[in-house]
């Protein structure tokens, strides 16, 4: 797949539910809830079945099922749990944050943003939570209204590569290919920095640009599959050579 690193967060839900205590049930909600977090969704796929079919009242286990099912690509299933959850854990950041990501997954632009706003509202200053609604607004074209939301989730948290690497996917859109630069050097490799550099002007017309980026990022590091197959991209569109040594060519 030819993209760029983007990422998202997740989740730590808070209980609203007296659960059920027969069987460790308390042991196996905090397990299912860790392997959703680490996203090891073989196998939390079976047991947050079985912790519905135990308790289906417990809104935190309707959440968490309804994260594994939207990453399982169980879009309708996932939709009516984490609907279910926001309804049930009004207060719960966790469970906007999740129905807010389902949301952006089938394009409903306007209720995926205020998910995550609210998911912003309840838990100000989280560099997560700022961090999906700055991304929601660059992935629905409003780059310009993303940018000062990710510089507040960076200020949040200066270490996250994902809040760099998206503020500078934002800030390329905008024109700032500086300031873009800037952000990717600091949220990857060199050679991932000149892929999603690469990545970003070729997003905005400039496949010139991107293709002597993405030879870059090939030369530097070879391994690199993502630049490697936008490099085979881009010499296909240009009729130049798919190589990242220099060529009298190019």
């Amino acid at each position: 797949m030819r993209s760029p690193l983007v990422l998202a967060a997740l989740l730590a839900l808070g209980c609203a539910h007296a659960p059920p205590q027969q069987g460790g049930y308390v042991a196996r909600k905090a397990m299912a809830a860790e392997l959703v977090r680490r996203g090891d969704w073989s196998q939390a796929f079976p047991l947050v079945q079985s912790l519905h079919a135990e308790d289906p009242a417990d809104a935190d286990v309707v959440a968490l099922r309804g994260i594994v099912y939207r990453e399982q690509g169980l879009l309708k299933e996932a939709q009516a749990d984490l609907e279910e959850a926001v309804r049930k854990l009004p207060r719960s950041a966790a469970a906007h944050a999740a129905l807010g990501l389902l949301y952006d997954r089938v394009g409903r632009t306007g209720e995926s943003i205020a998910e995550h706003r609210k998911a912003v509202e309840l838990v100000p200053g989280n560099a997560g939570y700022l961090n999906n609604l700055g991304f929601s607004l660059f992935a629905h074209g409003r780059a310009r209204d993303a940018v000062p939301v990710l510089q507040e989730a960076l200020r949040a948290d200066p270490t996250q590569p994902r809040i760099r690497n998206n503020l500078g996917f934002a800030l390329a859109r905008t024109g700032d290919f500086a300031g873009a630069a800037e952000q990717f050097q600091m949220g990857g490799t060199p050679a991932e920095a000149k892929n999603n550099l690469g990545f970003a002007y070729e997003r905005q017309g400039n496949l010139a640009q991107a293709y002597q980026l993405y030879r870059e990022a090939v030369r530097a590091d070879p391994a690199l599959e993502r630049a490697r197959a936008n490099l085979d991209h881009a010499a296909r569109k240009l009729g130049k050579p798919a190589v990242a040594e220099p060529d009298s060519r190019s």
